[in-house]
């Protein structure tokens, strides 16, 4: 598997920033392929900011439902996944979060990288 572009490790996480225009679905597999290739290299977390992606409107429910199970087979179970969302893409209650973490995804959403990245370092060790 190549490299997806924009992706960066450092120890044992994942930075992926990528920037571009795109439908939902391609930014739901944009993400995933970077959780498979961040797992195929043995990294503990990922931070995915993808406010860089752009060109479609906040998912419906069944959207963010369809998010929800490509991530989780993406992520697997050993994949902590934190992501930078732009906010008006959050839903209020974080459906797609907890529909993600109803399938075994250790993730959250933000809508800062600092507090990805803080979420993310509380949960190591």
């Amino acid at each position: 598997m190549n490299t997806p572009e924009h992706f960066e490790q450092i120890g044992k996480r994942a930075l992926y920033r990528p920037v571009k225009i795109v439908t939902f679905e391609q930014a739901v597999d944009m993400v995933a392929e970077a959780m498979i290739y961040s797992r195929s290299l043995g990294l503990i977390d990922m931070m995915a900011n993808i406010t860089g992606l752009t060109g479609f409107s906040p998912p419906t429910t069944f959207g963010r439902y369809a998010l929800a199970v490509k991530w989780a087979e993406s992520a697997g179970g050993s994949l902590r996944v934190a992501l930078v969302i732009r906010p008006e893409l959050i839903d209020p209650q974080k459906i797609g979060v907890l529909m993600a973490q109803n399938r075994g995804v250790n993730g959250d959403a933000f809508t800062t990288e600092a507090a990805a990245l803080a979420w993310l370092d509380a949960r190591l060790g």
